[in-house]
């Protein structure tokens, strides 16, 4: 019998990967990424958004801790449903707590 192992397509790398194993190319760049502080904010922002609206193609603690660090602050697992709103939030400069976020 062959077992057959769901494999996507990485929206980042345009590469198959399988769902078990991730992105091979997505997990050595979270492996050693940039310094967030080296990067600019234009920078921050492009990552930010290919990682909030690509497939999952990494566990989720390492995509989590990612947007974080280039968001600059602990994030809410429901702002996750609003990338829009999380973006803008990331240009602001500093932080501004919204009711939402509780």
């Amino acid at each position: 019998m062959v077992v057959r192992r769901a494999v996507n397509e990485c929206d980042i790398h345009l590469v198959p990967f399988d769902r078990e194993e991730g992105c091979r190319y997505c997990l050595r760049f979270l492996e050693d990424p940039p310094n967030v502080s080296a990067l600019s904010l234009e920078i921050r922002l492009e990552e930010l958004e290919r990682w909030l609206l690509a497939n999952r193609s990494v566990p989720e603690d390492m995509l989590y801790a990612r947007i974080e660090a280039l968001i600059g602050r602990r994030i809410s697992l429901h702002e996750l449903d609003d990338p829009d709103t999380l973006i803008r939030r990331a240009r602001q400069p500093g932080r501004v707590y919204d009711w939402d976020d509780w």
